[in-house]
């Protein structure tokens, strides 16, 4: 009777964990077809998710955003993902659960590198930009997400332009986001498995609206800073160039060139 009622409480078990696990799935597939509603032309051709050249890194794809990871800096070489009016959830809060990513191959950087460093553990993708569920707000916390920035950096100019890059989707169909350091002549490195430091930041931004694609970039040295943020507006070109990266090579030509040549903000978001 003993044995019996023991499996009785495994078939159960069992019966509970493969209810949770096929939810799980359902809901995962729910944010991603609400991610991609409202997918149509701009430019006369159809987008998908534009992911930069491989240069020969792992490539991740989480929920909602996708991540090239950088073994030798230990860090994402880009981080990209799509903001749509409903990608900001206000009812899901944040919680730092900063851990590794259990996707990267080589294993990601920890938090015992970070940790005593003088540096934060600086989100590539903003949490407050995964914030559509539970779940990526959760994954926004993986460590290959993260990159060691200056305090007055990310609390301070890096943080007004997350902000800023999040109000446009209020003027916008939708916006596609690429971001990440510059790995060249780093500041130094952390931690046991060596996390480069970056000395520089970039964002490459595209923006859809009324059938158009326009673009802007980004970049910002890993320190302080009071300016404005037009200050650091640059033609995407001139990232590709700093980072040795091609971001949205698979454009039309045409449309390439003029979405990546462009610096001025007025032109962006008008």
């Amino acid at each position: 009777m003993k044995k019996n009622n023991i499996l009785l409480l495994l078939g159960t078990i069992l019966t509970l964990l493969a209810i949770y696990q096929y939810n799980k799935d359902e809901s995962n597939k729910k944010v991603i077809e609400a991610i991609e509603t409202n997918q149509k032309e701009y430019d006369g051709i159809q987008l998908d998710f534009l992911l930069p050249k491989s240069i020969g890194n792992q490539v991740i794809q989480h929920t909602i955003y996708t991540l090239s990871y950088n073994e030798n800096h230990e860090q994402a070489d880009w981080v990209a993902y799509k903001l749509y009016k409903n990608s900001i959830n206000d009812s899901v809060k944040r919680k730092d659960d900063f851990r590794i990513d259990p996707k990267v191959a080589t294993s990601s950087a920890t938090l015992s590198d970070y940790k005593r460093s003088g540096y934060d553990r600086g989100h590539l993708a903003p949490a407050k930009a995964m914030s559509f569920s539970k779940e990526t707000m959760s994954e926004s916390f993986y460590m290959s997400n993260m990159s060691p920035q200056k305090p007055s950096f990310n609390r301070g100019i890096w943080k007004k332009l997350e902000e800023q890059v999040r109000s446009w989707i209020h003027i916008s169909d939708s916006l596609y986001v690429v971001t990440g350091p510059v790995l060249d002549k780093k500041l130094g490195s952390i931690g046991a498995n060596n996390v480069s430091i970056p000395r520089a930041y970039y964002k490459a931004i595209l923006r859809f609206k009324n059938s158009q694609i326009k673009g802007i970039g980004f970049l910002l040295n890993n320190e302080k800073s009071s300016l404005p943020l037009n200050s650091f507006t640059t033609p995407i070109d001139s990232i590709e160039t700093v980072t040795g990266l091609d971001f949205f090579y698979q454009l039309n030509d045409s449309i390439e060139n003029r979405v990546e040549e462009n610096n001025a903000l007025e032109d962006f978001i008008k």
